[in-house]
């Protein structure tokens, strides 16, 4: 399918970004997002002071990516396969289900202060903090390679942007999930281990999805394309740019703008 039958009339793409992205661009992509959730548990590991200073501005940059990514690039697109009201709903219904699962079932991680975890209250025992953050993140990253895989099948270029949402927020990921672990009590080589093993879902999810969605018709790849958006949209606005902005440092703006701008250059570049 053309990338550029599929975009705003008087819209042109290059002919290097039309049809779904070969296999080869897909394994790649499955080892990025595996490779930035395993970045972000090697730097607690190693540069835990560090890691935990600037977690903030490194968060603020992927908000800006996810929530610009998914207005410029996902739901656009998904508009184009199903109208803009279709495709809206669908964006809702996404946006809606992560924040009920998250505000009921999963105890929400806060990555702020000087040590991996802030001291903040839950309806969970403390030891159970962890598991249910690393369950809930599994769950997110099924969802993650998912978008990505359907973004690949849609064509390379909105593959990649996908893909680029993706890996951005994983090493964030990866220092939430080893400080959860940390908080409940678990020892810091097994958190290590746990989280490795959870940065092999989205990979996982991804190569099955995109040779699975091959093929599939327009409208059910509009619909995924759609929840991906919603759910970037609400990671990206209402978990990460909180704490992107929660201890009030300019640098934490200037990375949030820098991510949305990079999500314009692309979309700009893809005309």
């Amino acid at each position: 399918m053309s990338i550029g039958a599929t975009l705003a009339a008087g819209e042109v793409v290059g002919e290097a970004a039309s049809g779904a992205a070969p296999p080869a661009a897909a394994t790649g992509f499955a080892l990025l997002t595996a490779l930035g959730m395993l970045i972000g548990v090697w730097t607690v590991r190693r540069f835990e002071p560090w890691a935990i200073k600037h977690t903030a501005e490194l968060i603020a940059f992927a908000a800006g990516l996810l929530v610009c990514g998914a207005l410029l690039h996902l739901l656009p697109r998904s508009a184009e396969l199903l109208g803009p009201e279709l495709s809206l709903t669908w964006a809702l219904v996404a946006f809606v289900g992560f924040y009920l699962v998250e505000a009921h079932f999963i105890p929400h991680v806060h990555a702020r202060g000087e040590s991996p975890l802030d001291e903040h209250h839950h309806d969970h025992p403390t030891q159970t903090v962890g598991p249910l953050v690393v369950g809930g993140l599994a769950i997110h990253s099924i969802v993650d390679g998912v978008s990505v895989g359907a973004g690949l099948t849609a064509g390379a270029v909105i593959g990649s942007v996908t893909a680029l949402l993706v890996i951005a927020h994983k090493l964030p990921v990866g220092i939430a999930a080893m400080s959860a672990l940390y908080h409940s009590g678990v020892s810091g080589q097994r958190a290590a281990l746990v989280t490795s093993a959870l940065a092999m879902v989205t990979p996982l999810a991804l190569l099955v999805s995109y040779f699975t969605f091959r093929g599939i018709s327009d409208q059910l790849l509009g619909i995924l394309l759609s929840l991906a958006g919603g759910s970037f949209l609400y990671v990206g606005a209402a978990d990460l740019l909180p704490e992107g902005q929660a201890l009030g440092r300019p640098t934490n703006t200037l990375m949030f703008v820098l991510g949305s701008l990079l999500m314009v250059a692309i979309k700009l570049a893809a005309h």
